[in-house]
């Protein structure tokens, strides 16, 4: 006798196909909210709804990517099993929307693939223009595909628009300079002042720790292949200016500098500066806290400098105060010469700049520094791989040839600072941290390669569980 719980053999082919279908449309209906998490704008209607930055929801958008192209996968297995059981490929290779689904499903794989930490590492620009192109050719492809998800592709085409639109507004065409850092393979940008209206706004805009699109101005089209998000390594609106500092890559900033070289024998060129882009609520944020360790690592230190200065000001405008005590600033660098673009020119904002800052200096030949630091062997190539670096986004390193040096910022600028030799120990560093009273607040800010904050955290987890109450901020610029 046949039970009759089970569905008969002749609608097994029918449910099949039905929920081949269902995981194709549910992988689609998720675009349109997948491509608003790539707003960075703060006109993003789900930052204004969660309060929550970019750097935040972020996460979400990868998340997010990885389950619609696991869908999208299911639906292309499920219905190429389909077309072998019935000896239907070849019939269906020759059919357009096969196709068009066939290059969508490539796509999605090309995204995901190339999206891999491992790979991202290895060249970021490969990632971020395969991430872009085929994200742009998805939406008419899957439009070609299948007529029933054409909703929520127009959603999502929409979304796309608005997004180009609001950062084309948000670019703004400043006269600047680009000079290399003597003895180092850093490139310094500096945007002046010009007195115009757009000028005087985007240095009242831009706050310590946000970060700002950077490229040659030219042709509008191509700007979002030729920038990258540069970290704001000064305080413009005390500055006076907007400074960037950025290793020299196979990439922008190497574009960056050939082309400033050939314009005039002053490096003085029109840059377009996109942004601002991320919080600008930590100055705030640190102030809440009783105590803040910063750690910065190479380059990193261009999102921590600014926090940094930012914090002495507010607590107290000269140095050796009481508050001023509970700043500790550690800065892992090769050489001396790494550091100087970060000493203020003033003599007195130099003495208390240098006030509660360690350099931390790892090149084997370093000459300069004074007692050796605790060897950690915990944040090994912390310094010396920068891969992770952030502010050229992991791009494969190749130092610039034959560039221009500044006249200025030579290893003499830094000759007042507190430098050692050899890596800090980082245990040591947390427990002088938070060792002091139990009722303290503290922030620890860290911004550098990854094995550095990998470290610091797993020092501070200890005292988490015991109870502190610590604000671990870890600024990472990879996506």
């Amino acid at each position: 006798m046949q039970d009759s719980s089970w569905p008969a053999v002749a609608h097994v082919l029918s449910d099949y196909l039905h929920l081949t279908k269902r995981f194709g449309i549910v992988g689609a209906s998720q675009l349109p909210f997948h491509y608003l998490l790539i707003w960075k704008s703060s006109w993003s209607p789900v930052q204004i709804l969660t309060r929550a930055s970019h750097e935040s929801l972020n996460a979400y958008h990868q998340i997010l990517g990885r389950i619609v192209t696991l869908l999208v996968g299911i639906h292309a297995a499920l219905y190429f099993n389909f077309y072998v059981q019935n000896n239907l490929v070849a019939m269906k290779l020759k059919e357009f929307y096969v196709l068009c689904g066939i290059v969508g499903v490539i796509a999605f794989a090309a995204i995901g693939t190339t999206a891999l930490a491992p790979l991202r590492r290895r060249s970021y620009r490969v990632f971020y223009v395969v991430h872009v192109v085929l994200a742009t050719a998805l939406v008419p492809v899957l439009f070609f595909h299948v007529h029933h998800i054409r909703i929520y592709l127009y959603e999502t085409a929409a979304i796309y628009a608005v997004n180009a639109l609001v950062r084309w507004l948000s670019a703004t065409d400043l006269r600047g300079s680009i000079r290399s850092i003597r003895d180092t393979s850093l490139v310094e940008i500096v945007v002046a002042n010009d007195s115009s209206a757009t000028s005087k706004r985007l240095l009242q805009d831009l706050r310590p720790g946000q970060h700002a699109y950077v490229s040659l101005t030219g042709n509008s089209f191509l700007h979002t292949f030729r920038s990258n998000p540069f970290t704001i390594a000064s305080i413009p609106n005390t500055d006076g200016h907007i400074k960037f500092v950025a290793r020299a890559l196979n990439g922008n900033t190497k574009l960056l500098l050939s082309n400033a070289e050939k314009v005039s024998s002053d490096n003085n060129v029109n840059i377009t500066v996109e942004g601002s882009y991320g919080p600008n609520t930590y100055e705030d944020k640190l102030l809440q806290y009783d105590r803040v360790l910063f750690i910065a690592g190479g380059v990193g230190a261009t999102f921590i400098v600014p926090l940094y200065r930012q914090l002495l000001a507010d607590l107290s405008p000269g140095k050796g105060s009481y508050r001023r005590q509970k700043v500790s600033f550690v800065w892992v660098a090769r050489t001396k010469s790494e550091v100087t673009w970060a000493v203020p020119a003033d003599p007195r904002e130099k003495e208390g700049f240098a006030e509660r800052l360690k350099v931390c200096l790892t090149s084997p030949s370093t000459e300069g520094g004074s007692s050796p630091m605790n060897y950690d062997d915990n944040i090994e190539g912390a310094a010396a791989d920068e891969n992770e670096d952030g502010i050229e986004l992991e791009e494969q390193k190749q130092l610039l040839s034959n560039v221009a040096q500044s006249d200025g910022n030579s290893a003499e600028d830094a000759k007042d600072l507190s430098v050692y030799t050899g890596r800090p120990d980082l245990r040591r560093l947390v427990h002088e941290t938070l060792s002091h009273g139990g009722n303290e607040r503290v922030a620890v800010v860290v911004c550098g390669p990854k094995a550095l904050s990998q470290s610091i955290r797993q020092e501070i987890a200890p005292w988490v569980k015991r109870g502190r109450e610590v604000w671990f901020h870890d600024e990472s610029f990879s996506l």
